[in-house]
């Protein structure tokens, strides 16, 4: 897979794909707020957003790290690199609004004040409430995949692809009825469906890699609508089955074709990947900043003005806009920061991975 290639359209995607998902939590907002279904998608669960992201982490995990696989010496190198991108800036977030949870109890749910579900949320660790931070419950999965995927560095190549066949046959057996699994917490986390996602990712770059894959722009185009067909479908159709399953053939197809296109990107692909490189700082804050601009938006009575979905509007891209400010004077130093502090103290001489 060329690099050069592959990275701004991933980015680019990965921008879309964050957009969207902000947008179906302003429309939500926008229900509490001015009492309007803002685009009319509002009661679709899910933008395809997330399916989206774990397919995607599981493509760049392999792509960036296949060539170490077996080498026990890259494991602490992985982890410590995995932990950067994760947990410093969700624990800034995080402890930043368990005070207001504190101080007004009656914002959350009430399980937000107490200490043991405080450090579950911090280590990202599932239990039977949602995390603090609501929109943190898709990293307790990509924080589960890096613990799983890490195991290839020190497993034998027969050992790994054992075990991860295995788990992948009990997950879609349960998924499909033929088994049943204990009624148990962890039980349903560790065979959740929405592990095969990663796992789809891991076997995308793998086909991208090894074999040659022609028409690189059908399969984009293909992957890219099914995602309003199953929008449309699910607003026409409420009771629309296979929505989740359908958003990640999508997401497998996005990937086939953009980890085999040779073209070089545009010029306007570029805001794209700007909002790609700093969509974690948009999954993470884009809740609060959308909270923050509609209470203010609602205080002026602006709905009034340019009416509630004016309103809507003025506070989405309001959002977005602090979003990014957060990622370039937040995000970026710290991680930078703390790249530089702890990564040459555990990164072997000859890694070349990021």
């Amino acid at each position: 897979m060329e690099k050069r290639f592959t990275i701004p359209y991933i980015q680019a995607a990965r921008g879309i794909a964050v957009v969207l998902v902000m947008l179906f939590h302003a429309s939500q907002s926008a229900i509490k707020y001015f009492h309007i279904d803002f685009l009319g998608v509002s009661e679709m669960p899910r933008s395809g957003g997330y399916a989206y992201f774990f397919v995607l982490t599981g493509f760049l995990m392999y792509t960036l790290y296949h060539n170490h696989f077996g080498h026990a010496e890259m494991w602490l190198s992985f982890i410590v690199k995995r932990f950067l991108r994760i947990y410093p800036l969700y624990w800034l977030i995080t402890l930043a609004v368990i005070p207001v949870y504190l101080l007004v109890p009656s914002f959350g749910l009430g399980f937000e004040t107490k200490p043991v579900e405080i450090i579950r949320s911090l280590l990202l660790i599932p239990g039977p409430n949602p995390t603090i931070l609501g929109v943190a419950w898709s990293l307790i999965y990509i924080v589960f995949f890096y613990a799983v995927f890490s195991l290839l560095f020190v497993l034998k190549r027969s050992a790994a692809a054992l075990l991860f066949t295995v788990w992948i046959a009990i997950i879609a057996l349960n998924a499909l009825g033929w088994i049943h699994l204990k009624d148990n917490m962890w039980i349903r986390f560790l065979f959740d469906g929405l592990h095969l996602e990663f796992m789809l990712g891991v076997v995308v770059a793998l086909t991208v890699r090894r074999l040659t894959v022609r028409k690189s722009g059908i399969w984009l185009a293909a992957g890219i609508a099914i995602f309003p067909i199953v929008w449309i479908l699910r607003y026409t159709y409420p009771d629309f089955s296979y929505v989740n399953t359908l958003y990640t053939l999508g997401s497998a197809l996005v990937l086939v074709g953009i980890g085999s296109l040779k073209v070089t990107s545009p010029r306007w692909l570029k805001p794209l990947q700007f909002l790609g490189d700093a969509s974690y700082s948009i999954l993470l804050t884009s809740l609060i900043f959308l909270s923050i601009t509609l209470k203010l938006t609602k205080a002026m009575h602006l709905d009034g003005w340019i009416g509630p979905a004016g309103a809507t509007s003025v506070c989405f891209l309001a959002s977005l806009a602090l979003c990014c400010l957060f990622y370039v004077f937040i995000e970026k130093p710290l991680v930078l920061r703390l790249r530089q502090l702890l990564l040459p103290k555990v990164q072997p001489a000859a890694a070349s991975s990021k």
